[in-house]
């Protein structure tokens, strides 16, 4: 009898553990990039955007989002499609090379040379509910440009952006996020390209 008390445990713990298996998987998310002024080349520029930096709580995959009291915690059913440095970095490339004003656009590593380096850093990019239950979604970066031969910044800036969700639902919360990022990104691209030798005037 107790032999076959000790199988049936074992069977139905056998079963519990293949169904928490066959949990759906968190969706996954990629970042819209802004969309900027196109023009003929012009700059005689190579820009390698560097993947950007991030502090501790946002630079993996998940999606955070801050409390009351300062807590930051994350969303259980939904991923970046990648580490958010990833995400952003891909965004930020496709919407510089779509304006068609540089001579090329890379990211880091690569094999060509570079006239000037992107750097970017993440301060904020979470789904705020400290002021209610429908959370404002918020992004802080900042954008550092420099000539590759040289350490100095021709240029920071640091740009914030913020976006009421429509709802309190999954869905809505990344829309916000998504076009927070496009608010703050379109802001620090454009005066990235508004420092670059020969970028702002093919683009006027």
């Amino acid at each position: 009898m107790k032999t076959a008390w000790m199988l049936t445990t074992f069977l139905f713990l056998a079963a519990c553990s293949g169904f928490e298996s066959k949990a759906p998987a968190p969706a996954t998310y990629l970042l819209t990039g802004p969309v900027l002024p196109t023009a003929p080349v012009a700059a005689t520029v190579d820009l390698k955007v560097l993947q950007p930096g991030a502090p501790t709580a946002l630079a993996g995959s998940r999606v955070a989002s801050r409390w009351p009291g300062g807590r930051v915690d994350y969303f259980a059913d939904v991923r970046w499609a990648g580490s958010l440095g990833e995400v952003v970095q891909s965004a930020l490339v496709e919407s510089l090379a779509a304006t068609g004003a540089l001579r090329s656009v890379m990211v880091d590593p690569a094999r060509l040379r570079s006239t000037h380096l992107l750097a970017v850093e993440l301060t904020a990019f979470e789904a705020d509910y400290t002021a209610g239950s429908v959370p404002v979604a918020r992004v802080v970066m900042s954008f550092s440009l420099a000539s590759s031969g040289e350490g100095r910044p021709l240029v920071h800036l640091r740009v914030r952006a913020e976006q009421q969700a429509d709802e309190n639902t999954l869905s809505a919360v990344m829309r916000a996020m998504d076009a927070a990022f496009q608010q703050a990104a379109g802001e620090g691209l454009r005066g990235i390209l508004a420092t670059l030798p020969g970028a702002a005037a093919s683009m006027d």
